[in-house]
């Protein structure tokens, strides 16, 4: 890890890692020419080059991994966020932010780990509030080929996420990929291209756990694409 410090670009509030005595240094993410002031060189911690103090700029790494999300940098972003986690903030929008890029990453073991996160911090703060109004508003976020999280907990056979991703507005209907699948569906991809039946997928693994989760999307009114023409 090379040494150095982290200041936040004044145009767009992305992170950057300056060298000792550097005068200034252009924003790889807006181009923003940024002079550096002393009292700007601050840090506590050295992730993959990333210097943060967490406790007092965690406004400026929140900023700056969703401004990386949004371009694509999503190996940046979520530096960003380990190395907050690792200081040991647990700022609800730190697990919002991991959750978007473990969907567009398809890191499904992260994602749920981020939910799971989620779902405590809301637990400890009371439902109605503002980790409750971000969870409602991720689960309509679209990741990898269009998937949400309740795509990606009904494929791994997850009864409580999937429960949690519905209790929080997920439409049980939403369409992905390129099978254009609902989440009651996405269990059963069929093996051919024909999507006329489900006719033995290799992708079920507990039976008795997907018979638990489509009767539950069935009763919140799920419906399997294979049988609408989606």
């Amino acid at each position: 890890m090379s040494e150095g410090k982290v200041i936040y670009c004044q145009s767009c509030g992305a992170a950057l890692n300056v060298e000792i005595n550097r005068a200034y240094i252009f924003c790889q993410f807006c181009g923003t020419k940024n002079v550096i002031a002393s009292e700007q060189m601050n840090t506590d911690i050295n992730i993959s080059g990333i210097h943060i103090k967490a406790k007092t700029e965690i406004e400026h790494i929140i900023s700056s991994a969703e401004y990386a999300v949004s371009i694509g940098q999503y190996d940046k972003a979520n530096e960003m966020l380990v190395a907050a986690i690792m200081s040991g903030n647990e700022d609800y929008r730190i697990y919002i932010t991991k959750a978007k890029i473990d969907l567009q990453q398809d890191n499904n073991r992260s994602l749920f780990e981020s939910l799971r996160k989620l779902q405590a911090l809301e637990q400890r703060q009371g439902p109605g509030r503002e980790v409750t109004k971000a969870v409602c508003e991720l689960m309509h976020y679209r990741g990898m080929n269009g998937v949400t999280a309740l795509h990606n907990a009904a494929f791994h056979e997850l009864m409580d996420m999937t429960v949690y991703c519905v209790e929080h507005g997920s439409d049980v209907n939403c369409i992905a990929g390129m099978n254009r699948v609902t989440p009651i569906s996405i269990m059963f991809v069929p093996i051919s291209n024909k999507l006329s039946r489900l006719d033995g997928t290799p992708f079920v693994r507990n039976k008795a756990a997907v018979k638990e989760i489509r009767r539950y999307l069935m009763s919140c009114g799920a419906r399997d694409s294979y049988r609408f023409g989606y």
